[in-house]
This record gives structure tokens, sequence and C-alpha cells, in this order.
């Protein structure tokens, strides 16, 4: 081989030397040292607060790529890469606030970042968190995102009008959540059964939907009862009560029991309620 030839191979080879030198030897030193959230509940939007340290002297910017932080009620997950959050940001589709395009600049030592993260449904989520330059992973690590199921309760009460020619009980039904994800489509059903007989005289089922941490009516029509119940001290009466739909007509002496059960996923929670009351006497 020529001596010009090696020459030229020797500068190549030296020239790649120099330039990957110069190219790590000047890439930002920036570490994930700490992730955090704040519960939660399905259908709601959360934040992944992310401490990032620039170990570096000077300001650097780098990109932040967020896996698994979007998850439909299918299981299908979004990336939801370089979504930053500002300081002032309430709403994750705010433009004003959402940074969708821009490097986060990071100074010299620790910085606080925060992005965007929604879940459909309760489980556990492993969000995966890279930081990113020129191309160049920094660093990377996941975070379990725990998303709490609801917690679901019911309640029943009633009221009583008396009159000339019948008792009539209102009763309202609550449908209870005290954990911080809401339940949609909670199937829920009403059973009446008369204590004399044993035999169930009413069925009813309705869907219904709660909040996180909040109760439900169990109703048809906003301001009327779930149910009502006539216990008729002779003729009834024949109202027919409308706009409610649960409705129980039953003779003196009579004596009802309501169930209701809600179930939703594995979850089943239920409530009595005696009417007249066992120790109701007239």
């Amino acid at each position: 081989m020529k001596k010009s030839a090696l020459i030229s191979i020797s500068v190549v080879l030296l020239a790649l030397v120099l330039g990957g030198a110069w190219y790590y030897g000047n890439g930002a030193d920036v570490k994930i040292t700490d992730m955090y959230v704040s519960p939660f509940g399905a259908g709601d939007s959360g934040k992944l607060n992310i401490t990032l340290q620039n170990n570096g002297l000077k300001t650097v910017d780098v990109w932040l790529e967020i896996e698994n932080a979007f998850v439909d009620e299918n299981g299908v997950s979004y990336s939801t890469s370089r979504l930053i959050i500002s300081d002032n940001s309430t709403n994750p589709w705010d433009e004003g606030t959402v940074s969708l395009q821009k490097p986060i600049e990071l100074v010299p030592g620790n910085n606080s970042v925060s992005v965007w993260l929604g879940y459909r449904l309760p489980g556990e989520y492993p969000v995966n968190v890279r930081v990113v330059q020129n191309s160049r992973l920094l660093d990377e690590d996941t975070y379990p995102v725990n998303v709490p199921f609801p917690e679901l309760h019911l309640k029943l009460e009633d009221e009583m009008e008396h009159t000339n020619t019948s008792d009539v009980y209102r009763v309202y039904g609550y449908l209870l959540n005290y954990g911080l994800s809401s339940a949609d489509k909670v199937s829920t059903n009403l059973t009446v059964t008369n204590e004399k007989t044993g035999e169930i005289v009413f069925i009813s089922s309705g869907l219904y939907s709660v909040g996180g941490q909040d109760k439900s009516a169990l109703r048809t029509w906003p301001g009327y009862p779930y149910a009502i119940v006539e216990i008729a001290h002779g003729k009834p009466s024949g109202d027919s009560y409308m706009p409610v739909q649960n409705v129980i007509v039953g003779k003196e002496g009579d004596r009802f029991l309501l169930n209701v059960t809600s179930r939703w996923q594995d979850q089943v929670t239920s409530a009595e309620l005696h009417i007249p009351a066992q120790d109701e006497g007239r």
C-alpha cells in the first residue's frame, strides 16, 4: 500500500476518533434523581413530577420522551413524547401552558419537570421516562403509577306520609364512592320481597355512574325518589306516582324487604330497607 494511502486512512480514523470524543465529551450529563405522582383516579388527569439533575457547569437543552402516560379503556397506550407542563398549567390540552415542541432547559443542579398522565381504568401502569439530547440517551427510568379502584357503597333511606287511606313511603337511594376513581355503568338491581309470604313482588334494574369521592342518586328523574311503597288501609289509591317507575302497592299488615345490589367489575355492594320498619307501629 502506498504511503499516501496510509496517511489518508490515518487522517480519516483520527478525525472519527476526535469527532466521537468531542461529541460524547461535550454531551450533557443529566440524571433522573426522583419521580413521584400524587394520588389521582381513573378518568382524571394526574401529574408525574420528575427531578432532573444537570451535573454540568452550564445550561443544557434536553428532551423528555414519555411512554405509557395515557391509556384508554381498551388498554391502548398513547405516547406523550415531549409533552411538558409549565408551573401554571391546569389543563392537559391548554396550548398556552403545555409545550409540545420546545426542549427543556436545565440549569446546573436539580430541575423540576412535570408531565401529564391519564388513564380510563384503574390499575398499575409502568411509565417509562427517557432523557434525550441530540438523539443520544442520557438517562432512563420507569415509575409504576397506581390508579386506585372505586370503593362503592349503597345507602337507602325513606320518608313516610300518613293519610286517611294509606301510608306512602318514599324511598331514596344513593350510590356512594369513597375511592378516587369514577365508576361508569354500575349495574344496579332492586328486588322487593313480601316478608309475610316470602314472595318476590317486584324487580327492576338500571345503570348508574358515580364520580370519584362522590355520590349519585338512584332515580330516573331529578327531584323524585328511587321507589315508592304504598301500604293501603283499605282500597289502594290508584295513584300511578309517575314518573317514579319503582312502585309497590300492598295492603295493611304487609311488610316489604327492599334489597338493592350494585355490581361493577369484581365489586359487589348491597343495602336493605324494611318497610314498614321492623320496630314501627301505628
